[in-house]
C-alpha cells in the first residue's frame, strides 16, 4: 500500500472476491443511481443535451470547470436554466483553478440545484481549498487528498467541506473503503463514491459497497466509457442506474481480454 494504493488494491480485491466477502454477496437485485458527465458549450447543445440525458434516466450531472472562471459561470447558469429543477448538478474543477479564481467563481455561484462544487484547487494545497469553501455558496467537495482515515477527520474540521469523495483504488481494500464512507457520515459530512476511470470490476465493487453505505449518486460510471466490455455478462444500465443482479459475481471473457491484451506477466512462488 505504501508503495502504490492503486496496484495493492487490484491484488486485496482479487483475494476479497475470491474469499466470497460479505459486501459483495448480492442478496437482492438493487438499481444505484448514477451520475453522468456533461459535455456542451452552446445554449443549443446545452439544452439538447440536458433533454437528452434526462430521457437517458439521468438525474445528477457533472460539469467540468477550471479554465476560464467567467466563462464557467456563464456555462453554469445555461446550465441552470436548461434543467430549470428536472436534475441536480456537481460542478468539479479538478484542481484546475488558482485559488483567487476558485474564490471569485464560487462566491459567484447561484445554489439553485448545485449539490457541490468539487476540488477547486490543488489537492496539497488544503489551505486553499479551505479559502475557496468559506467563499463558496455550495458545499465543497475533497476528492484527491481523501486518501485515509485521516483525511477524512482533517477535511471534517473545515467549514463548508459538506462532502469527501472516496474511490476503492485509494484505500486497498472493501472493509477500509466502508470504514471511512461511514467515518465521513460519522463526522457530518455526506460520502459520495465513485470512479469515473475503473473497470467494469471496479464499478462493480465499488456499487457493492455504495448499495449500503451511499444515498445520492455514484460515480462509478466508468464501465459505461469503453466500447469493448471484458465480462461474459457485462454489467447492465437502467433508467440512468447500475443494475446489480440478485447473486452476480463478474466473470472474465478471457477471449476477449486475450485479443485486447497488450503484455503479460507470470508469477511463480516456491509454494
Amino acid at each position: 500500500m505504501d508503495a502504490s494504493k492503486v496496484a495493492a488494491t487490484a491484488l486485496l480485491t482479487a483475494i476479497e472476491m475470491l474469499e466470497d466477502h460479505p459486501l459483495l454477496q448480492i442478496d437482492r437485485e438493487a438499481r444505484l443511481p448514477l451520475l453522468t458527465p456533461f459535455n456542451s458549450f452552446t445554449p443549443q447543445e446545452i439544452e439538447e443535451e440536458v433533454e437528452r440525458r434526462l430521457n437517458e434516466g439521468f438525474r445528477t450531472f457533472k460539469i467540468k470547470v477550471g479554465k476560464d472562471a467567467d466563462a464557467d459561470i456563464k456555462r453554469v447558469k445555461a446550465v441552470q436554466l436548461a434543467i430549470a429543477g428536472r436534475a441536480t448538478i456537481r460542478i468539479d474543477a479538478n484542481r484546475a483553478y488558482a485559488e483567487a479564481d476558485a474564490c471569485r467563481f464560487a462566491a459567484a455561484l447561484e445554489p439553485t440545484g448545485i449539490e457541490l462544487f468539487e476540488q477547486p484547487c490543488d489537492a496539497e494545497d488544503w489551505e486553499a481549498n479551505a479559502n475557496v469553501a468559506r467563499a463558496s455558496t455550495v458545499p465543497i467537495m475533497l476528492d484527491e487528498p481523501i486518501c485515509t482515515l485521516a483525511d477524512v477527520k482533517r477535511a471534517s474540521g473545515i467549514r463548508n467541506v459538506g462532502f469527501c469523495k472516496l474511490k476503492l483504488k485509494r484505500f486497498g481494500g472493501l472493509d477500509l473503503l466502508k470504514e471511512a464512507l461511514d467515518m465521513v457520515r460519522q463526522l457530518g459530512m455526506e460520502p459520495v463514491l465513485g470512479d469515473g476511470l475503473s473497470s467494469e470490476l471496479g464499478c462493480w465493487m465499488e456499487g457493492c459497497v455504495a448499495r449500503v453505505t451511499i444515498r445520492n449518486a455514484g460515480e462509478f460510471n466508468g464501465y459505461l466509457k469503453p466500447k469493448v466490455r471484458l465480462l461474459t455478462e457485462p454489467l447492465q444500465f437502467a433508467e440512468g442506474a447500475l443494475v446489480l443482479r440478485e447473486g452476480q459475481m463478474p466473470m472474465i471473457d478471457g477471449t476477449i481480454l486475450a485479443a485486447h491484451e497488450t503484455a503479460r506477466e507470470r508469477f511463480v512462488t516456491d509454494a
